[in-house]
């Protein structure tokens, strides 16, 4: 019987490595054909007999990847034809691996929801600290919710929040669709309304989130006392802050950021195949939400194979083997990529690969330029990191990010510092994609120097505190950390008081034309700069988006003019705007000139249209 056993693996191996090698064979049938011949070959297959988005550089990239392919398929075959006992035992294994892999779900599910019990239940004396640091954070972030919306917010709502939830997974005109952002907006667009705070809501709930996940990391890397420092700073950084409120994709990219080391401290810990899917989980969201994520979740990956370096002195506890933790490490990256990739299928249908990985934002800068403006974007994520942060907590965090390096084997529960992974692979990606690194690309790095600056000066503190009557040690950390977090609290509730009492002139300008609307056939002029506020404010109240398309009739005009144009070159003028960006001078009768509006930063006019040239031009009398 085991002969016969024996025989029929043997004739089954000699099968699988056929199919192996017919598969590579496939592979390189694209690589050594060429774009012509593959062209060919698609168009053969289509329904219509047409592939018109298979382009030159479609194929190179197809290449590419048929290539590695080709290489994986490759090496397999000779694995399986080399040393067949070893091989198809490896794949024996993970066939019952794979089988067992549901019931072993369900158990893991079950442990990791004990163990978030029991976590609370050990820490209970930490939560009434952490509730209120999270409701003061929650309080802030309430009273500005509504504050004007800002362009970059506009243009992500009225683009394509507003449009179809199919349109905006498939197009990529500007990085500024963060799609999975984008779809949690578009949503809330076409069911809960349109509102400020409403827009608001998934980057509000993940800025919120990101509190008591800073809380969590600060715990299982340092102690308790670090968390809670860690997360009141967090819960009153101006910056964090401000993308808790502004419908953008950022406060999602930070969340998973730190989500994501909190699940890879627990896959160190313990096997747990439940916490891998939250990790692969995570991965995905921060991908399809920025392609940014690949700097945490490659600081994450240097991470782990550098504790993984380490197994023989310090093993992984439940893997058995340094290969068995890899195994499910290079799994879940698999995955990763698989599912990042139908994600972003649709875009790259589309709107190309050029448009994800080639647009102006993300190409690398001139080597030149890289050298200075690296000086600039360092200065402004400064700027942006000390704003309205007092100089005793600024300096206290800059000191406290050197100890908690120099000291890491002192002051850290884990082997593998996390700013060493951070260093390692962020250092030598930049050197080679050299980005545009705006601060608000990096706010995945705020929570994590945050937490090490509060872990040095906590450990400073312990030492203060090993000199105090026994009585006093107890009480004094709690009450520093209170004392700490309403110093960098006080700044941040003054700040927002003064941003609750804006009001934003392109919502003004609408509602005027509102008041002052005497036909239905209106045409609004803006400059660029302006354009995306009033698009949203003006879909909010209920014009029709036809007011900003000056090729269609019209008998009143509206033009908005920004005199100080803060940030740009230079200010616009009236005629300027009427004349570069409007229809023309002569479509306007400016005796009929009134101004509706006027500030420092926005004036607005209305006219009435010369009737003579929209007859002309149009053919019809508005």
């Amino acid at each position: 019987m085991r002969q016969k056993s024996y025989k029929k693996d043997r004739r089954n191996g000699r099968g699988f490595s056929v199919c192996i090698l017919i598969l590579a064979l496939i592979c390189l049938i694209p690589i050594a054909g060429g774009y012509e011949f593959t062209l060919s070959a698609g168009e053969f297959l289509a329904p219509d007999g047409t592939v018109e988005s298979f382009t030159l550089e479609v194929y190179s990239w197809l290449r590419a990847v048929f290539s590695v392919l080709f290489l994986i398929l490759m090496g397999l075959f000779i694995a399986s034809v080399c040393v067949p006992e070893r091989f198809f035992g490896f794949w024996r294994e993970q066939w019952r691996s794979f089988k067992g892999f549901p019931s072993a779900l369900k158990s893991d599910t079950g442990t990791f929801f004990s163990a978030v019990r029991q976590f609370f239940r050990e820490n209970r004396k930490d939560i009434p600290l952490l509730l209120i640091l999270f409701l003061s954070g929650m309080a802030i972030r309430l009273w500005i919710i509504n504050r004007p919306i800002t362009h970059d917010e506009a243009y992500t709502i009225t683009t394509w929040g507003s449009g179809s939830l199919k349109y905006a997974v498939s197009d990529y005109q500007l990085p500024n669709n963060h799609v999975f952002h984008t779809i949690l907006v578009n949503l809330i667009y076409h069911t809960l309304g349109k509102t400020p705070a409403l827009l608001r809501l998934p980057a509000l709930i993940n800025g919120l989130l990101l509190i008591p996940a800073v809380y969590i990391l600060g715990k299982q890397i340092y102690n308790s006392a670090t968390g809670l420092l860690a997360a009141g700073i967090s819960a009153f950084s101006s910056f964090l802050i401000d993308y808790s409120v502004w419908a953008r994709g950022y406060s999602i990219l930070a969340f998973c950021a730190v989500l994501i080391f909190i699940e890879g401290t627990i896959v160190q810990k313990q096997k747990n195949r439940f916490v891998w899917c939250l990790l692969i989980l995570t991965a995905v969201i921060g991908f399809y939400t920025l392609p940014v994520m690949l700097y945490p979740f490659g600081a994450f990956c240097v991470w782990f194979l550098l504790r993984a370096l380490f197994y023989r002195k310090f093993p992984l506890s439940g893997y058995g083997s340094m290969a068995n933790a890899l195994k499910y490490f290079i799994a879940a990256g698999i995955v990763i990529v698989i599912l990042t990739g139908l994600c972003y299928l649709p875009i790259l249908r589309n709107s190309g690969i050029h448009a994800l990985f080639g647009n102006v934002f993300v190409r690398p800068l001139p080597l030149a330029d890289f050298k200075p403006t690296l000086i600039s974007r360092a200065i402004d994520f400064y700027r942006a990191f000390t704003d309205t942060v007092p100089p005793v907590i600024r300096i206290a965090l800059f000191l406290g990010n050197v100890l908690a390096l120099i000291f890491h084997r002192k002051i850290s529960r884990i082997f593998i510092p996390l700013q060493a992974a951070f260093l390692l692979w962020l250092l030598p990606l930049w050197a080679i994609q050299r980005p545009n690194l705006w601060p608000r690309t990096l706010i995945f790095l705020w929570p994590f120097l945050i937490l090490w600056g509060t872990a040095g000066v906590i450990w400073i503190v312990e030492k203060i505190c090993a000199f105090l009557p026994s009585g006093l040690q107890t009480r004094f950390i709690p009450l520093f950390i209170i004392v700490a977090a309403g110093v960098t609290a006080v700044p941040q509730f003054d700040r927002a008081a003064e941003i609750a009492k804006l009001s934003s002139p392109h919502e003004t300008a609408v509602l005027r034309i509102l008041e002052n609307r005497d036909t239905e056939k209106i045409l609004f002029v803006v400059a660029p700069e302006d354009d995306a506020p009033l698009w949203y404010y003006a879909d909010r109240y209920g014009l029709p988006k036809s007011i900003f398309d000056k090729n269609i009739p019209f008998s009143t005009v509206y033009v908005y003019v920004n005199p100080k144009n803060e940030g740009f070159e230079e200010p616009r003028t009236l005629d300027e705007i009427i004349n570069r960006y409007g229809p023309g001078e002569s479509f306007l009768d400016r005796s009929t000139e009134k101004v509706l509006m006027a500030s420092e930063n926005a004036i607005l006019y209305r006219f009435h249209a010369n009737e003579r040239v929209i007859r002309k031009t149009f053919g019809e009398t508005p």
